[in-house]
């Protein structure tokens, strides 16, 4: 391989690590809704080049995580309440249809892993990040078993934008853990009775009933931007 083509490989892998990085920045509100992404500031935050940053930022711009501005520049982007009902919808979808295939391969090893993680998650639910991490876990263990590339990466995208909310969510609303690990539990033992329709609509109804949660927080949080405004103004 030429020396021109292992250098575009690194730059693509480092702008690739930089936008990883800054995702994760935004998932958890270290980088808040709204915040701008000035160049200057993050290269020397990171102690990394302007270029892959420039590329990682145009990256998240294209996914949906950052917004630019009319007059130039990008800011993170804003939470909004249609854009958590579209995206939790379409993992509604997707993930009902993904534990209704798994459902008819998986093993009963495979099902005891599952109530594995969740017993994981019943003695995290005082610890709201560790909670979320492995119900991540769970969910990623669920489309891991049906072996769909294309399914696990279009997940992971909608996944990653829905994790912005939930972390919010579960910071204002604790209770969140106990009900989504019940569901998680109610799920599992669906897949286990073999009813696939069953189970994938019990999947279905547990995103949608968390979507409800987290719109009340997220037109909670979207007043209070309102009103601090106003005062402001």
């Amino acid at each position: 391989m030429g020396g021109f083509d292992g250098l575009k490989i690194r730059r693509f892998s480092a702008a690739q690590s930089i936008a990883d990085l800054l995702r994760v920045q935004i998932t958890n509100g270290e980088l808040p809704p709204l915040s701008r992404l000035i160049e200057a500031d993050l290269a020397e935050q990171l102690s990394i080049s302007r270029t892959p940053l420039r590329e990682a930022l145009r990256q998240l711009e294209s996914e949906g995580f950052a917004d630019r501005l009319p007059g130039g520049g990008l800011v993170v982007t804003g939470i909004n309440p249609e854009d958590v009902k579209e995206l939790l919808w379409l993992r509604s979808v997707l993930e009902a249809a993904v534990v209704e295939e798994v459902t008819r391969i998986i093993t009963p090893a495979e099902l005891d892993a599952l109530d594995q993680r969740i017993e994981e998650m019943d003695l995290l639910r005082q610890h709201p990040q560790r909670f979320l991490d492995l119900g991540r876990e769970f969910h990623d263990a669920l489309v891991g078993l049906l072996g769909n590339q294309r399914c696990q990466i279009v997940l992971r995208q909608v996944r990653s934008h829905v994790d912005r909310y939930w972390g919010v969510t579960t910071a204002r609303r604790p209770e969140r853990t106990d009900f989504a690990s019940n569901q998680h539990r109610e799920v599992v033992q669906l897949m286990r009775s073999g009813d696939a329709l069953a189970a994938g609509a019990k999947m279905r109804e547990h995103v949608l009933s968390e979507a409800e949660v987290c719109l009340e927080t997220v037109r909670s949080l979207a007043s209070e931007a309102g009103r601090s405004h106003e005062i402001a103004g």
